[in-house]
């Protein structure tokens, strides 16, 4: 199964914006030095996708946590739906699960009726099984390559060009562009023009992140 079906579809694509503007962030200290000698660039692109692949073995641990986390949820509300003494506690579980999604939008005694009326389904299923060792390392695998992949491509201009300038303006085009595909391709169910316009937006808002990390001394 990919990744998204672990970890939806918009948290797959951020994990490629995240080691983008990480490696972009870090590549960018060295603007204003063209001339800057090869080793002191070859450690500032090695810190770079370090931290790219740190940052996708970081997000991999947090997922397979979370999806752990939510698989217990959903136990102890199928359990708590086959109990006749714990209907109550079952409801509130439901509510906890689904209050803060678009049910909000719903009378709060029409919600309950629907969660009474989901208690009584869920009643008749089966348990969900533990996340499995192969989905874990699907996981893991799937936010080390994306996060530490991204990195890769920003970083890869300075070791095809001679001079760190013509090595950066390169590099940030390509993190750009990367940005840029990310949005455009999350749009798919979108016209063309709404595709362009977000893969404008989140290349647009990466930027103002990594601009503002490095105003900060990130």
């Amino acid at each position: 199964m990919p990744l998204a079906d672990y970890i939806g579809r918009y948290w797959t694509g951020a994990e490629v914006m995240y080691g983008v503007i990480i490696a972009m962030t870090f590549t960018s200290v060295l603007r204003g030095y063209p001339e800057i000698s090869g080793l002191i660039v070859g450690k500032v692109v090695a810190a770079a996708l370090f931290c790219c692949i740190a940052w996708g073995i970081a997000d991999g641990m947090f997922y397979i946590w979370e999806r752990s986390y939510l698989i217990r949820q959903e136990n102890r509300i199928i359990e708590s739906s086959r109990s006749a003494g714990q209907k109550e506690s079952a409801l509130s579980l439901i509510g906890e699960q689904l209050d803060d999604t678009v049910l909000r939008n719903i009378p709060e005694d029409d919600r309950f009726r629907l969660y009474e009326r989901l208690s009584g389904f869920l009643a008749g299923v089966e348990s969900r099984e533990k996340m499995s060792p192969r989905e874990a390392a699907t996981i893991m695998l799937g936010t080390f390559l994306l996060s530490a992949g991204a990195g890769a491509i920003v970083v890869l201009p300075f070791f095809l060009i001679d001079g760190a300038g013509q090595a950066l303006t390169i590099s940030n085009l390509a993190g750009i562009l990367l940005l840029f595909g990310i949005g455009y391709t999350r749009t798919r169910d979108r016209n063309f023009p709404s595709k362009v316009l977000y893969g404008f937006g989140s290349s647009f808002i990466g930027i103002i992140i990594a601009v503002i990390t490095i105003a900060l001394g990130g």
